[in-house]
């Protein structure tokens, strides 16, 4: 059996629904993609970098407090 992610403490509703919105997803299929893996979250703007410094490939988004999420750009 596969593992689910729990994003309940790391994600609001509003905040879903604004991700949603910036890549052109519905908010159910925005959180199918979290739960492949296909798009992250983080918590700060740090996080992110020190996982991706260098990274030209993704397309990423923060929120105004502070979230960031991050997704692979499609080629």
């Amino acid at each position: 059996m596969e593992d689910k992610i729990d994003f309940s403490e790391k994600i609001h509703i509003g905040e879903l629904i604004a991700v949603s919105n910036v890549y052109g997803l519905t908010p159910y299929t925005l959180l199918l993609e979290l739960e492949k893996g296909n798009i992250e979250v983080f918590l700060s703007i740090d996080e992110f970098n020190s996982k991706y410094s260098d990274t030209t490939d993704l397309d990423w988004c923060q929120l105004n407090n502070g979230k960031v999420f991050s997704k692979k750009i499609e080629e």
